[in-house]
């Protein structure tokens, strides 16, 4: 043992004896010694503050120096980083609480190392002390480190000198996972830390994120999740009970689980709160367990997220617990009738909810406004999402020339990064129409090669079981394989290697740890795997960058189950078969693909056409839709250069705006005809009845203007005919034919 760690031993041994001032004051001494002082004066400096420290100490309750430190961090330190009651300034108060905390006779919490530069204290050290040496090791791996700036490489290494401090260790081999919790989530430097523990050999894995950290939560058993949810203690055995035979029989999904629980956990806090004196299933009556249904109407309205657009406006998510309940009941009854079944003595003497008992709640209007939501979404996403994509594709390329002109430049390479995961999270979930749990868990192994006999090569990639534990491959096609080919190519990039390398990854739905495996979704900024936080926070805030909007004029956000709607509709409309969207996409029964791809508008425009087109074929013939001659195109052009509108010709220039929306009578681009003043004069004559007619009935006043303006226009019309020596339309036309003539 050397004489470093010796004396370490010793200054812990003094903090938990009895304290005594004038031993713990002498040790200090002697370790104070061996400190790296910059001037002759600097160690003097630090005698009188560390005496007063240690008489505050003396005057405050605990038997050993621990304990009584414990109470001074509790009501002294506060008062005296606020200013009040500490020792005089002349006396440099830190110097000597940070005195006893670097000689190892107390072990601060937390709070009290949270903001002060410890380097400023850990300089007077030797170099053979731990926490140096410890320093030290750390800045040698971080010059190798590509991960964050220098400031966070700094941050790193102060971090873990607190850490050691609060942990009361001396190496950084005695590191658990636990300890990277104490420092709050999102402290500078703790990710980077993270990873030089792990380039050391600390940890036996991959470097994580620190909501991986934070959310690595384990799974609970069935027993355990009955009473996480707060199922009533009369009731917490039936439903574990349940609970562990569905797992065998039906499913052992955990999402499953964890929703079945918390909704009886509903039903018989229900039961406790309406019939105290049921504590068994078997006593529960049918009309107690129809009365759940009310009840978690309300309660679902009172704990939902979104805001309610009307009284009648529910989610289904009551209805959803009702049906869980329905399903208990069920099994219970179903599976308590064999024989020694362990659910015999929980199984209730009939099945308390029916189907029916639901139709008349409310349930079938519900399932109506999903449905309809489900629709308006499809439109606005068919409507917005090529500019979403084309948005995301052009920030993209805006960041790789940004990054051609300065490659040396921190902040563009992480801006190409973030721009370039933002457009391959939407096409990769877009063209392959994966669920997120399944995007997240692709890996370089998942990609298939495959060679057909003629030597021709396509690829296959392996979608991992998940919903419904089948698994299931997709082609891959031109755009499907571009993205992955893209992903790849910037994982390999951040890295510097010429391999997507194995990481950890955890399960955040099933709470299991997966294997280490090369995994697709991984470093964006941090040598870890992309978490379905992280890619929804993505889609969501390229969907706003963008400017999407629905129908109804709200900004768009995107999730990625929309991406896989998006699939689902446009390959439907590019008529691919609804059996072959169902393999795709994974779904049980085809029901399910009708419910996320949606015909209209796309697939009704072509349908309508194609009817258009063939009553057009019928009416007109063969020859209505055969290409014009040469002559017939020149009668049309003509026709168009000079319109007949049987009263007037209009002079009007082919392609220019008509500003009075073609209401020609009263336009001077309209040249009337001389031969049409008898039309004009019973137009005339007609309008002026229309008016008087409208006088004497009392139509509104602007009715009567427009038809008095409309009088005005047919008199103006009929005067420049009636003015006109000869008429003036024929001679256009005659001087047209000329020009065509000219021209042929």
């Amino acid at each position: 043992m050397s004489a470093v760690t010796e004396t370490l031993d010793e200054a812990r041994r003094l903090g938990h004896e009895p304290f005594d001032p004038e031993v713990c004051a002498r040790h200090l001494q002697v370790r104070m010694a061996s400190w790296q002082w910059r001037g002759r004066g600097d160690r003097t400096r630090f005698v009188r503050p560390l005496q007063a420290t240690l008489e505050v100490l003396d005057g405050l309750d605990g038997e050993s120096l621990a304990e009584r430190w414990a109470v001074f961090e509790q009501t002294v330190w506060p008062r005296w980083l606020a200013g009040e009651d500490r020792l005089p300034w002349v006396t440099r108060w830190g110097c000597g609480v940070w005195s006893l905390v670097i000689s190892r006779l107390v072990t601060p919490v937390w709070d009290t190392v949270a903001r002060v530069r410890m380097s400023d204290w850990t300089r007077l050290l030797p170099a053979d002390d731990p926490l140096i040496v410890s320093e030290r090791r750390l800045e040698e791996v971080a010059r190798e480190c590509t991960i964050g700036g220098p400031s966070a490489r700094l941050g790193a290494r102060q971090l873990a000198t607190k850490l050691m401090l609060v942990r009361g260790i001396d190496t950084l081999e005695q590191f658990r996972e636990d300890d990277l919790l104490i420092a709050p989530l999102g402290r500078k430097g703790k990710n980077v830390l993270d990873v030089l523990l792990c380039d050391l050999g600390v940890f036996a894995r991959t470097p994580r994120t620190g909501i991986e950290r934070y959310r690595s939560i384990p799974r609970h058993t069935e027993r355990e999740l009955a009473v996480v949810h707060g199922v009533p203690e009369p009731f917490t055995e039936a439903v574990a009970v349940y609970l562990e035979a569905y797992s065998r029989r039906v499913s052992d999904r955990y999402p499953t689980l964890r929703h079945k629980a918390g909704a009886l956990a509903h039903f018989f806090t229900y039961l406790r709160e309406e019939y105290p004196q049921v504590t068994e299933c078997s006593q529960i009556t049918p009309a107690q367990a129809r009365g759940f249904v009310p009840y978690a109407t309300e309660l679902a309205r009172r704990r939902q997220r979104t805001v309610r657009r009307g009284d009648d406006q529910d989610r289904t998510t009551a209805y959803s617990w009702a049906n869980e309940v329905r399903t208990f009941f069920s099994d219970m009854s179903s599976w308590g009738s064999e024989d020694e079944s362990p659910l015999a003595a929980f199984a209730p003497s009939a099945v308390l909810l029916t189907r029916h008992d639901l139709v008349d709640t409310g349930i079938l209007k519900a399932r109506k406004r999903v449905r309809a939501r489900m629709t308006s979404t499809v439109l606005d996403l068919q409507r917005e999402m090529p500019n979403i994509r084309a948005f995301a594709l052009r920030r993209w390329h805006d960041a790789e020339q940004t990054l051609a002109g300065a490659p040396d430049d921190v902040h563009a390479v992480v801006a190409e990064r973030a721009a370039f995961w933002d457009w391959a999270l939407i096409e990769l979930l877009v063209t392959s129409g994966l669920r997120i749990e399944e995007a997240c868990e692709l890996t370089t192994f998942d990609v298939l090669k495959r060679t057909l006999p003629d030597g021709s090569i396509y690829y296959l990639l392996h979608i991992k079981p998940s919903k419904f534990a089948r698994a299931r491959v997709i082609p891959i096609g031109d755009q499907l394989g571009r993205v992955l080919a893209e992903i790849i190519r910037h994982v390999r990039g951040f890295y510097g290697t010429d391999h997507v390398p194995a990481i950890d990854r955890r399960d955040e739905h099933e709470k299991i740890p997966l294997p280490r495996a090369p995994y697709l979704l991984q470093a964006i900024r941090h040598p870890s795997a992309l978490n379905t936080n992280t890619i929804r926070g993505r889609l969501r805030w390229i969907s706003e960058q963008s400017g999407a909007r629905n129908a109804d004029g709200t900004p768009l956000i995107l999730s990625p189950h929309d991406c896989r709607r998006v699939f689902a509709s446009e390959h439907l409309n590019a008529h691919t078969p609804v059996h072959v969207i169902q393999a795709l996409l994974g779904h049980a029964t085809i029901d399910t693909v009708m419910i996320y791809a949606k015909l209209y508008p796309d697939q009704l425009v072509t349908d309508y056409r194609a009817a258009m087109r063939g009553l057009y074929s019928d009416v007109y013939g063969p020859d209505g839709t055969k290409a014009p001659t040469e002559q017939e195109w020149s009668e049309f052009t003509k026709g168009c250069s000079l319109r007949d509108m049987g009263t007037h010709v209009c002079a009007l220039p082919t392609g220019e705006h008509c500003p009075r929306g073609l209401v020609c009578l009263g336009c001077g681009h309209a040249q009337p005809k001389k031969s049409a003043l008898p039309v004009f004069r019973r137009m005339l004559h007609s309008h002026t009845r229309a008016l008087e007619r409208a006088h004497a009935e009392g139509e509104p006043a602007g009715q009567i203007a427009a038809r008095e303006l409309e009088i005005e226009r047919i008199r103006s019309a009929m005067n420049r005919a009636e003015e006109l020596t000869g008429d003036a339309a024929a001679a256009l036309e005659r001087a047209a034919d000329v020009v065509s003539a000219q021209v042929s």
